[in-house]
């Protein structure tokens, strides 16, 4: 299962094209012009839309390089995301931000465009632009806040390797990293935009290739942070916690459940990848490992309250999720062709439908 991260890594400055739902529960992706979705597209692609069932092509919202939805505004009335222009070898040598609608008539536009590769572009409640900007191989990522009225970038930070939105009000949770001695830690920390505070909740070695991973692919495959709660689940590879501590911590890789407020946590799984809190913080979905060896990718449920993990019967061979809503578990599947199956199951009663009808 954890040969996912592996494949994913094939994409190394790609812009991973997922599936992201917005705030009235609308889901937002790219779709290769012949109607097929990839996570990593090639070629010409617009979006669409599902919403209630019904698939919404927005064709004037076009891509001709390789873009994915990285995020909804607050009203949930644009998108934000990245195109890559590529050379002739197809790497990715230029970014652009870019901005869009979701109306029939809206059209996207550039924000700015730069050779530096851009990671995790969020909008603020404001309508500025939080991302990560990394200048060169040696360096790590800088937390940088473009200011749409000014058309200005500001440093926020510049020791960071990943990070999520906690709250609309500027609060984010990031993974800084600082160096002691031969050693690379890792510090899970709330960080306040407007004020630049930061309070440290866990923190972990960084083995090697970690750091590269926890920036180079997406933050949604790595961890999430509960709406409510103030619960953090993260993926470590390679290394345990440090703090909380943990009796029963090993170097195997590991699905860890933090509580920031009481700094406890615990482990949920020893193999698990892209954990995702249903929106009421009730359900820690995750893609856990199956089979005799076991290397079989399969949707797992946490329940909060119990402490107990179910696998979700008819996900066999998940790549990715996302919850549309507490009721509905959205999920891909990979084709073996480069394009994947978008589905919905049901938490509870397990049926699977498609979302995106196959062409």
């Amino acid at each position: 299962m954890l040969v996912l991260v592996g494949l994913l890594l094939s994409g190394c400055g790609f812009i991973f094209n997922q599936p992201l739902v917005g705030p009235d529960g609308t889901v937002a992706l790219f779709v290769n012009d012949d109607g097929t979705y990839s996570m990593l597209p090639e070629g010409d692609s617009h979006l669409v839309l599902l919403r209630d069932g019904d698939v919404v092509s927005r064709a004037n919202v076009f891509s001709s390089g390789d873009s994915g939805v990285l995020d909804w505004s607050f009203d949930g009335s644009q998108i934000l995301f990245v195109e890559t222009e590529q050379d002739e070898y197809g790497q990715p040598i230029a970014w652009s931000v870019r901005l869009s609608g979701v109306q029939s008539d809206s059209v996207p536009v550039t924000l700015f465009r730069t050779e530096d590769l851009i990671l995790s572009p969020m909008f603020t409640k404001d309508g500025d632009i939080t991302y990560l900007d990394l200048k060169d191989d040696s360096d790590l990522p800088r937390l940088t806040l473009y200011d749409r009225a000014e058309g200005t970038n500001k440093v926020l930070r510049d020791d960071i390797v990943s990070y999520r939105r906690a709250t609309w009000d500027g609060a984010l949770l990031i993974i800084s990293e600082t160096i002691e001695g031969s050693l690379k830690l890792a510090h899970v920390s709330s960080y306040n935009v407007m004020s630049g505070e930061a309070t440290e909740a866990a923190s972990f070695f960084l083995a090697e290739g970690m750091e590269e991973i926890l920036f180079l692919l997406p933050a949604s495959f790595l961890w999430d942070v509960a709406s409510v709660d103030n619960y953090v689940a993260i993926t470590i590879y390679d290394q345990a916690l440090i703090t909380p501590q943990l009796d029963n911590s090993d170097d195997q890789p590991a699905l860890y459940l933090i509580n920031t407020v009481e700094e406890s946590a615990l482990k949920v799984s020893d193999a698990g990848v892209v954990p995702a809190f249903s929106p009421n913080g009730h359900i820690l979905s995750y893609i856990g490992a199956a089979g005799e060896k076991p290397d079989i990718p399969v949707i797992y449920l946490y329940d909060m309250d119990r402490q107990e993990s179910r696998a979700l019967d008819n996900t066999i061979g998940a790549s990715s999720l996302f919850w549309i809503d507490d009721e509905t578990l959205g999920f891909t599947i990979d084709n073996k062709d480069d394009t994947y199956r978008v589905m919905k199951v049901s938490p509870v009663t397990g049926e699977v439908t498609p979302l995106l009808p196959e062409i």
